[in-house]
């Protein structure tokens, strides 16, 4: 197989949704919540204690992360780098990036509201200029050539992570509800990427990471969060399903879900 072959097989079943302003906007809330929650803090700290004992995150590195959302990790780098910078396509998600980085008192890290697609490395003088250029779980790395111009801004090294199979207890049985069909087209997502690579004369190294973790919501914020996800705010009817469903599943006002997730950990050299 060829890079072309694996770029197709990576598409493939893709929704648009992943590069939508307003899907992303929609969700900068819970994304800022959970982020706040203790299992996410236990992945950041992971992640940043895998980066530092790779040699991939030190104290002279400056870092670019694609995607950044709220920020929690480009914030994390900024403690342990020389300057870090945060780009999303979500003004909501940058507006909780700039409060917690200001909640840290730091002053080496900054964002900026961009689509990694449209991004101009010569315009951005990014070209090359960063020790780390990393993207968590993010859209923005979703063909060929958002990965080439991701390469293209390190100096140093690349860090990709993405989730190879997922199981989500509540939105799992919504999704038979409401006859919404998922394209787990994310199981092809890092088999895509890490051929890719190797065809083009990379060694890129890969751990993979078990979880088993739970949300937990109140029966409105859960309402909330399931529409917006299944994107069913504007049909009356789905919207009414969903609601019937987790009024069932209810203890106490309360919806919990246990969501259990496996996800690969990708790094190279440039």
């Amino acid at each position: 197989m060829e890079v072309n072959d694996f770029a197709r097989l990576w598409s493939d079943g893709k929704s648009p949704k992943a590069s939508a302003q307003s899907f992303w906007d929609n969700r900068a809330d819970e994304f800022n919540k959970s982020a706040s929650q203790g299992h996410t803090d236990e992945r950041i700290r992971k992640i940043v204690e895998y980066l530092s004992f790779n040699n991939l995150l030190t104290k002279n590195s400056s870092v670019l992360d694609i995607g950044c959302g709220p920020g929690k990790f480009a914030v994390e780098f900024a403690k342990r780098s020389k300057e870090a910078i945060g780009i999303d396509i979500s003004e909501n998600m940058l507006g909780y990036a700039v409060s917690n980085a200001e909640t840290a008192s730091l002053t080496n890290v900054s964002f900026k509201n961009a689509n990694w697609d449209e991004v101009d490395l010569e315009e951005y003088d990014w070209k090359k200029k960063f020790d780390l250029v990393t993207a968590i779980n993010s859209p923005g790395i979703h063909d060929p050539l958002t990965l080439e111009k991701m390469i293209a801004a390190s100096k140093g090294y690349c860090f990709l992570s993405n989730f190879v199979d997922r199981h989500d207890s509540v939105q799992d049985v919504l999704r038979i509800v409401l006859n919404i069909k998922e394209k787990r087209f994310y199981r092809n997502t890092i088999y895509s990427i890490f051929n890719i690579l190797w065809l083009k004369g990379y060694y890129p190294s890969i751990t993979y990471i078990d979880t088993d973790r739970e949300h937990t919501r109140t029966l409105d914020e859960a309402c909330s969060y399931y529409e917006t996800l299944l994107e069913t705010e504007k049909e009356l009817e789905k919207s009414t399903l969903i609601k019937n469903y987790l009024q069932q599943i209810a203890i106490k006002g309360l919806i919990t879900e246990r969501v259990q997730t496996k996800t690969a950990w990708l790094y190279w050299k440039v």
